[in-house]
């Protein structure tokens, strides 16, 4: 086990206080002081829970018998943590991980129950465990019948003439409390570790777990929207995640301005997820579009810069004249859906998934390639070939019409590390990381991204073929 499957989450105190679930999400002030006691009773059962099973807790308990009992437990619990009485549920719950961790299961709070910030604070400053030996039973004894238990009970004097059954506990196998915690994600669905795309869910724990009481990670979140735009920006985020708790997702209005034609328009759109990329935050949507040419169609895919929304309204699907049809969304919801799009974003490098795809050959100088591209990922379809024998071979394979031309410029460089990608045509993020490697990098083909190359590169030296000294 790690302290990845010990995230404290709502759900798992809900799983352990099952009366939770029975709370009216509208408390009264007598029913709403009646979850705060159920919360800080779920709260201690996580604590016991932790100290049984997970070994990288800082207050886990082992036993040399495999039966205990409660003042077994206490009176070694006290030994590790000599003034546990003094501690806030905040400090049990939240010690061993980072301030996300916390956020998130606050906000979760705040949903299903309603509670208000002092309600959040008076919880969180709860001593738990400023109660008496009887109440550290009765919490034993409810882990041993929950319908998942969490612990086995056994009765020890059953044949003796006493008539008071006399009960000890044993811990359940780590696959079995492993199989418990697993009904239950380790981290909220809003924010859970697949959102990290790229590999990076593989640092995730990093982020969220302190190591002796340190966060030891950091991430600089460079995020380029005005900060007057920003608050803009995440109301339409909420109202979003809103807009998909209900089934079927509905169509939206967007007033967008697109800063491409230097326009705001009006677009009827069906929203499908939310992207941080390049320092911004998208909405990826299907329908009405922002076209850039004439051959571009009225109706498909687009990447909406959030900030850019300035108004967002929630249609019907009886709305009139909707440019799609709901059957062809709502029957083909794997064409679009999250996981089409992050598809898409696989086949091919850039970011508008939904432009043409095409197929690059890319010549690297050999050092820079064996010191900061060779063992580097850069994309799914980012593939070495073994030599410059190999991009000769692809070039006939393709048949292009300048063969002939490219081979005799790729035999100069037979030492050279060649690379192909297949890349989003039209796509500007495609240019700028061209333009980042600057001249280790050529275009062998195809010829419209070497053009493009070759004009980005004349006009930065127009900027700079003058001499200012």
């Amino acid at each position: 086990m790690s302290t990845e499957q010990f995230f404290p989450t709502v759900q798992r105190l809900e799983k352990l206080v099952p009366e939770l679930l029975q709370v009216s999400n509208n408390l009264s002030p007598q029913a709403k002081s009646n979850c705060l006691m159920l919360l800080a009773s779920g709260a201690r059962r996580w604590v016991i829970l932790r100290s049984l099973y997970d070994p990288d807790s800082h207050f886990f308990i082992e036993f040399e018998a495999e039966l205990f009992n409660c003042a077994d437990w206490l009176t070694k619990f006290k030994q590790i943590i000599s003034n546990y009485q003094s501690h806030t549920l905040e400090y049990w719950l939240f010690a061993d991980y980072t301030g996300v961790v916390k956020s998130q299961f606050i906000s979760v709070l705040k949903s299903r129950y309603n509670l208000e910030d002092n309600d959040i604070q008076e919880l969180l400053s709860i001593s738990i465990f400023a109660t008496t030996e009887r109440t550290f039973r009765n919490q034993f004894t409810q882990l041993a019948t929950l319908k998942n238990q969490i612990l086995e009970r056994k009765v020890i004097n059953e044949k003796t003439n006493s008539k008071k059954q006399i009960h000890k506990f044993r811990k359940r196998s780590p696959a079995a409390i492993l199989e418990i915690l697993a009904t239950n994600q380790s981290f909220d669905s809003d924010v859970a570790l697949e959102i990290f795309t790229n590999e990076v869910s593989a640092i995730a724990e990093l982020l969220l777990t302190k190591i002796n009481g340190e966060q030891r990670l950091f991430i600089h979140h460079e995020y380029v929207v005005n900060e007057e735009l920003r608050e803009a920006s995440a109301d339409s985020a909420d109202r979003l995640k809103e807009l998909w708790k209900i089934a079927p997702t509905p169509p939206i209005q967007i007033t967008y301005y697109s800063a491409y034609l230097n326009k705001t328009t009006k677009y009827i759109v069906y929203p499908v997820c939310l992207y941080y990329y390049q320092r911004a935050y998208y909405l990826c949507a299907f329908g009405q579009r922002p076209q850039r040419t004439e051959a571009q169609p009225q109706i498909g895919w687009y990447n909406y810069r959030l900030e850019r929304i300035t108004r967002l309204k929630t249609l019907s699907w009886d709305t009139a004249n909707l440019p799609f049809l709901q059957s062809e969304i709502i029957n083909h919801p794997e064409n679009y859906s999250p996981d089409y799009i992050q598809q898409e974003l696989d086949s091919a490098y850039g970011f508008d998934f939904y432009e043409n795809v095409g197929l690059t050959l890319l010549r690297f100088e050999a050092n820079f390639a064996q010191c900061y591209i060779d063992n580097s990922f850069r994309h799914p379809t980012f593939e070495k070939l073994d030599s410059h024998k190999d991009a000769i071979a692809l070039i006939k394979q393709l048949e292009l019409p300048n063969q002939r031309k490219l081979i005799t410029h790729i035999n100069q460089y037979p030492d050279a590390a060649y690379y192909t990608l297949r890349y989003r045509q039209n796509e500007n993020n495609v240019i700028m990381r061209l333009r980042a490697w600057g001249p280790k990098v050529e275009v062998i083909f195809p010829q419209q991204l070497r053009q493009c190359m070759k004009q980005e590169i004349e006009q930065t030296w127009q900027l700079y073929k003058d001499s200012l000294d």
